[in-house]
């Protein structure tokens, strides 16, 4: 054995290995996982996330945008679309499932910053698109500032500010 202060190369690291791969004494017991009692628990709402936001980042290239998905970004930014050297627009994805009713929750409203509703129907048919709202950040503050409800309907959005399917909002060349 050696010394815990020791510090081994990789190569010596392996020499130990190889040299303990035919002795049963050298390893510890096997890790058993007992099966699982119930059926494996998948977060629908957590899948339907992920899609919503491919499915606009597809859409967007389709468009010809250089847009990229973000991860762990501060801002509720999961898009950001590419226009010019120093300009880009930022996109947060919202998902719905069910009825065309969004609970309000915080975002900034900012010059360039696109909130995009992506709403898939009750049924999920994967053959169905789902139906994208898309409005300004600064368009959808000045919006809820005329209501106090906790929950606004894309609808009432749509024949106020023209969302549904708007993608000419973020159809820009791109910067390439």
């Amino acid at each position: 054995m050696t010394n815990r202060d020791t510090q081994l190369t990789d190569e010596q690291m392996n020499e130990l290995v190889f040299a303990d791969v035919n002795d049963p004494s050298a390893w510890g017991d096997p890790i058993a996982v007992r099966a699982s009692k119930g059926p494996r628990r998948i977060r629908h709402a957590k899948h339907l996330e992920l899609a919503s936001k491919f499915y606009v980042l597809s859409v967007l290239h389709r468009l010809g945008a250089d847009a990229t998905l973000t991860f762990s970004q501060s801002d509720n930014v999961d898009i950001t679309v590419v226009l010019e050297s120093g300009n880009a627009l930022t996109v947060d994805v919202k998902t719905l499932s069910g009825p065309l009713r969004w609970h309000v929750d915080d975002f900034r409203a900012r010059s360039g910053h696109f909130l995009i509703f992506v709403r898939y129907s009750v049924d999920a048919d994967p053959n169905t698109p789902p139906d994208v709202y898309i409005v300004a950040s600064e368009q959808l503050k000045d919006f809820l500032a005329k209501r106090s409800e906790e929950t606004i309907s894309l609808e009432e959005l749509d024949d106020e500010v023209h969302a549904y399917e708007a993608w000419q909002r973020l159809a820009v060349p791109s910067a390439a």
